[in-house]
């Protein structure tokens, strides 16, 4: 499976959605595609490691399960993060007026296209 083509897809299909990527929880970036650069998705990588760290422990703490998406909404852009496997997540980067209810329906629905190559 070729993720720059699926994370190109996913991309296309959310108006407003500049970028898209799969990480690793350590920090470390798989693959990207990028239409529009709003952040340093180095930068990215690193802080969205802790960030998922630390939700992780909150929902384990919380009783809640598996924490699988987070949503991050900031004056430049938003950062829609789905859980792929335990140690990889895929990222949809939207403009602040972009669609995030679509955004996070095609990570819902893209996360089983690829979690099988992880």
């Amino acid at each position: 499976m070729n993720f720059s083509e699926v994370l190109k897809e996913a991309t296309e299909r959310v108006d407003g959605a500049v970028a898209a990527m799969i990480l690793a929880s350590d920090g470390i970036p798989v693959e990207e595609y990028v239409v529009e650069r709003l952040l340093d998705f180095s930068v990215l990588s690193a802080e969205a490691s802790a960030l998922m760290k630390d939700i992780e422990t909150a929902s384990q703490d919380l009783q809640l399960g598996q924490a699988r998406e987070f949503l991050l909404i900031a004056d430049v852009c938003g950062i829609i993060m789905r859980r792929i496997t335990r140690d990889y997540y895929l990222a949809l980067i939207v403009k602040p007026d972009g669609n995030y209810g679509k955004a996070r329906f095609v990570l819902r629905t893209t996360v089983p296209q690829i979690e099988k190559e992880f």
